[in-house]
């Protein structure tokens, strides 16, 4: 009777067993760095960068910046830098039904802005998409992702 001897690498592994090895190594990362794409947030821009200015719906002055210190004064800095990004959003501390605000913009023609972790969160992340040269569709559906949350009526 003879023996079957398999072929054995010099580290004394058969061959398949190497390459499965391999294989699910490979995979894994391959699943890893999927997920991680998946998961880490923006997605890449897709149009032509959104415009800083133009027509606007809310029509009010921003207030100074001066007047805030912190991150209360980045946000209306920001909000007079890019008016029209920022007038194209919904404020998801919902404002407008709160206290008749028309857009995030109207938010910083008063103080409410510099109160409200919601709007100020809001503005700095459509600025970051901004300086990285996303489309106003691109923000607009970027923030409403990241922030929407249902309604809850405040009363008690």
């Amino acid at each position: 009777m003879s023996k079957n001897k398999s072929k054995k690498t010099k580290s004394g592994q058969k061959p398949d067993k190497n390459l499965k090895a391999l294989s699910a190594s490979l995979g894994a990362v391959a699943v890893a760095i999927a997920g991680f794409t998946l998961l880490s947030g923006k997605k890449k821009p897709s149009g032509p960068p959104a415009p800083a200015t133009g027509n606007l719906i809310e029509t009010r002055p921003v207030l100074s910046h001066k007047m805030f210190s912190g991150k209360a004064a980045v946000a209306y800095k920001i909000a007079a830098e890019i008016p029209k990004v920022i007038d194209s959003q919904f404020c998801y501390c919902y404002c407008k039904r709160n206290h008749g605000h028309k857009t995030l913009l109207t938010c910083y023609t008063n103080n409410h802005g510099s109160k409200c972790e919601v709007c100020m969160n809001e503005v700095l992340y459509a600025y970051e998409m901004y300086k990285d040269k996303y489309s106003l569709d691109d923000i607009v559906r970027e923030l409403d992702r990241k922030f929407y949350r249902p309604y809850r009526s405040h009363k008690l």
